[in-house]
């Protein structure tokens, strides 16, 4: 396990088994093939590359999140909150927001779903707050999904 601190948070994290999962299950789009996850996917690296290098050290990649959320549009984009597990403890929990780059602000937290299948345990979650141009071809009004209304998102349990 290493240990980081990050603002006010602190983590003990074990790197190794989250890249290992990641490794194993994770994919930008998280296997859905809706037009919001398939967006982000194309747009993320347009994001500084401070937001990846947050990420890195804890065994995550800013193109591999085990859960990517559409909450519509925001300042001449969309905006996403892409999350992962980390295999870990979160140790202390921060308060507020942890800003990474212009534009990209992170939080930890200790219950957000969905949970994902085999995932080591103890685990807690990483996510991000990103706005991200829309970059497909469809316009994001008429991107059809399944959604009602709700926040797009994977639970990685229910895959065979």
């Amino acid at each position: 396990m290493t240990e980081f601190v990050l603002g006010s948070y602190r983590l003990e994290v074990d790197v190794e088994a989250t890249r290992a999962w990641y490794g194993r299950y994770g994919n930008a789009t998280g296997g859905c093939g809706c037009a919001y996850c398939r967006n982000y996917a194309a747009a993320v690296g347009v994001l500084p590359p401070e937001a990846a290098a947050f990420l890195e050290p804890l065994g995550l990649n800013l193109r591999r999140p085990g859960d990517i959320g559409d909450y519509g549009p925001r300042q001449g984009g969309r905006w996403y909150m892409p999350m992962w597990h980390i295999a870990g403890r979160l140790l202390e929990a921060g308060e507020g927001e942890l800003p990474v780059a212009p534009g990209v602000t992170a939080g930890f937290a200790t219950d957000m779903g969905p949970f994902l299948r085999n995932f080591p345990e103890p685990c807690f979650q990483c996510w991000l707050s990103v706005t991200l141009p829309w970059v497909l071809e469809e316009p994001a009004d008429e991107a059809a999904d399944d959604r009602d209304d709700e926040v797009k998102t994977l639970d990685r349990r229910t895959e065979s």
